[in-house]
């Protein structure tokens, strides 16, 4: 073998060698099989379809107001003499109980001059009635003339109204005497209680003694937003008298009481907007452990919504779609918001499919819900 022909083998046979290598490394290279991805099975919960009419409760708060107050004032003037036993901050009195009593002394003699005065007119006017009745028989008589008659009548007339004036003042004074006594008008609590013995009361009627607040007929103070009142306006059932629930946080028991609305308020706040409503607490005509100035919370029938879906508020997707469970599969439906209270909505389905009564109603918002996901219920 020449030379050449060795220089020329050698290479050869690397270029050989390297081919047969890279077959042998394609024969026997691993393969990639494609694998199919599992579908994702979302976990959701849901609601069944149930229609129904529902009327949910506003949830309020509000302030206690006194339906009926009174400044107690004495109406006449003088050195207070005695207090009542019932005259203390926050003491309870019934109707008609003593308070306070100035000095009698001179509306005492104030009366009793009074009455003397009076007695003198009338023994006057019977005299001048006798003077009266001679006269008129004497004129029958042609013994007097007309002009003394018409003295005679006169006289009478002007003493009839000396004694009725009188009469007035002796009310007047057995008034004064009686307002020495300083009474509670109505059953009820004392507060801003300024009054002892010693006492001097001026006769401006400026001297504030107490004031009387009565527990039998206090009111609530809430405010309905121009949503919430435009709503129970367009129920259609009067916003007077409708009923709703008091309830004072009180310790470990809370306290409820009945109410019903008894008036609007004269203006709207601009700085809140919304209408102020006053509620009447039905008490039974008794004393309540409830006080002005209590912060409670108020319980109000919203209206009706007829044969409406109540769901979570989680249950919508944008404005008016949800979505319901059917084969494992979700399925959307569209529903009109009839309302809302709180955290719940109440719908009412819109075009087909319908939702069916049962069906369920997805409440978990998911990131990628959409017709045909699968889901399980949990």
């Amino acid at each position: 073998m020449s030379s050449r022909a060795r220089k020329l083998g050698l290479p050869l046979l690397i270029l050989g060698l390297t081919a047969g290598l890279i077959v042998l490394m394609m024969v026997t290279r691993p393969r990639l099989v494609p694998m199919e991805r599992p579908e994702h099975v979302w976990p959701v919960e849901a609601v069944s379809a149930h229609y129904a009419d529902h009327q949910p409760m506003l949830e309020l708060y509000g302030e206690i107001v006194a339906g009926r107050r009174s400044e107690l004032r004495p109406q006449v003037a003088g050195e207070v003499v005695a207090i009542g036993p019932g005259l203390h901050e926050g003491a309870s009195v019934q109707q008609g109980e003593l308070l306070l009593k100035v000095d009698p002394f001179d509306y005492e003699t104030a009366l009793a001059e009074q009455r003397a005065l009076l007695k003198e007119a009338e023994a006057s006017l019977e005299k001048l009635q006798r003077d009266l009745a001679r006269s008129e028989r004497l004129y029958r008589e042609k013994n007097i003339s007309e002009q003394a008659l018409d003295d005679a009548r006169l006289a009478v007339v002007q003493q009839q109204a000396l004694v009725e004036q009188r009469r007035i003042a002796v009310k007047r004074a057995e008034r004064d005497l009686t307002d020495t006594q300083l009474r509670a008008p109505f059953a009820g609590v004392l507060a801003n209680v300024n009054a002892d013995v010693g006492k001097r009361i001026t006769d401006f009627g400026n001297d504030l003694v107490a004031e009387l607040i009565d527990t039998s007929e206090l009111e609530v103070r809430f405010n309905l937003s121009n949503a919430q009142f435009g709503r129970l306006q367009a129920s259609g059932e009067p916003l007077l008298g409708r009923p709703l629930t008091v309830r004072w946080d009180v310790g470990e028991e809370p306290l409820s009481y009945p109410a019903r609305i008894a008036r609007l308020g004269p203006e709207i706040d601009a700085t809140t907007g919304g209408v102020t409503v006053f509620a009447r607490i039905d008490s039974g005509g008794r004393q309540t452990e409830l006080r002005p100035g209590a912060f409670v919370a108020v319980r109000l029938p919203d209206r009706v919504y007829p044969a409406a879906i109540e769901v979570p508020d989680t249950a919508l997707y944008g404005e008016d779609r949800v979505y319901v469970v059917v084969g494992e599969r979700l399925q959307a439906r569209r529903v009109q918001v009839a309302g809302r209270a709180g955290e719940s909505l109440y719908l009412r389905s819109v075009g087909e499919p319908a939702i069916a009564e049962g069906e369920p109603i997805v409440i978990t918002q998911l990131s990628e819900a959409g017709p045909g996901a699968r889901v399980v219920l949990r």
